[in-house]
């Protein structure tokens, strides 16, 4: 899977700020692990690599800070890459690379270390279907706001299409 998404809601170039991020793709029989957050968004828990960390261990690290769960590390499957261009928040533009794996987690989830805005988004840990969160996902008009729904969702999307990761 390779997307590519411009959004086109930039209107300068000479200030990019570029982004490599790691999101897990973890399901168990028809439901998927997601965040939920307060604007009625679904997305796949993830997100930037640190300096010196292998994508692998930004993925381990994220998806832990964000749904408490632990990452098997033999799991892990790369699925694809969505490549993102948007405005960003202080950046005329923000180009951002997507890698997205598929991983199994364990049975269960311990304390979650949310960021400051990630609080703020209530972000909440959901076992849900894709279809339940596409649908959801339809409905979400702010993409100021929540401007991974356009990217998530089309992921989502790719893995109905393909039957399931």
């Amino acid at each position: 899977m390779d997307i590519v998404i411009d959004m086109n809601n930039y209107t300068k170039t000479d200030t990019v700020f570029n982004r490599v991020a790691a999101r897990g793709i973890i399901h168990r029989e028809d439901k998927y692990l997601l965040i939920f957050s307060r604007y009625g968004d679904y997305k796949f828990p993830g997100g930037g690599v640190e300096k010196g960390e292998e994508l692998t261990d930004t993925l381990i690290r994220e998806v832990h800070e964000e749904t408490g769960y632990n990452v098997i590390a033999d799991s892990i499957v790369k699925f694809g890459k969505v490549l993102e261009k948007r405005a960003g928040m202080k950046e005329d533009l923000m180009i951002m690379d997507s890698y997205y794996f598929t991983c199994d987690v364990t049975e269960d989830a311990g304390a979650r270390d949310l960021d400051d805005y990630e609080a703020e988004y209530d972000y909440q840990v959901v076992w849900t279907t894709l279809e339940e969160a596409i649908a959801r996902n339809r409905k979400v008009t702010d993409l100021e706001t929540c401007p991974w729904v356009v990217r998530d969702t089309k992921v989502m999307e790719e893995i109905l299409a393909k039957g399931g990761a």
